[in-house]
């Protein structure tokens, strides 16, 4: 999997969003020049990186934490989902029951 360029990832968001390069420079304090500077960047210090995930409402960090993933994270995650799956399937299961208890009170 290539690298991700994270500048890149930010331009699309600010684009996605419909903002301008001097609209982000001023939400963030920061000169027009420094904006087109992140846009070329390959990395970014998490303080900046947490600053532009408020501004622009988007969680950039969730783009990288499966990356980094331990074993009992993935473990919990899989155990998580299992658990989702069961509880689906008993929610359906009651959902049947109760839909036939009232088809047996129309009756």
């Amino acid at each position: 999997m290539a690298k991700p360029i994270i500048g890149k990832e930010i331009k699309d968001v600010v684009k996605l969003r419909k903002l301008t390069a001097d609209e982000l420079a001023s939400a963030l304090n920061v000169s027009k020049p420094n904006i087109y500077d992140i846009y070329k960047r390959s990395s970014i210090d998490t303080g900046l990186l947490e600053r532009l995930c408020k501004v622009l409402d988007y969680n950039f960090f969730s783009r990288y934490a499966a990356q980094y993933s331990t074993e009992k994270e993935i473990e919990l995650d899989n155990y998580q989902k299992e658990q989702i799956k069961s509880l689906e399937r008993q929610l359906k299961e009651k959902d049947e029951v109760y839909r036939v208890l009232l088809k047996q009170l129309d009756k």
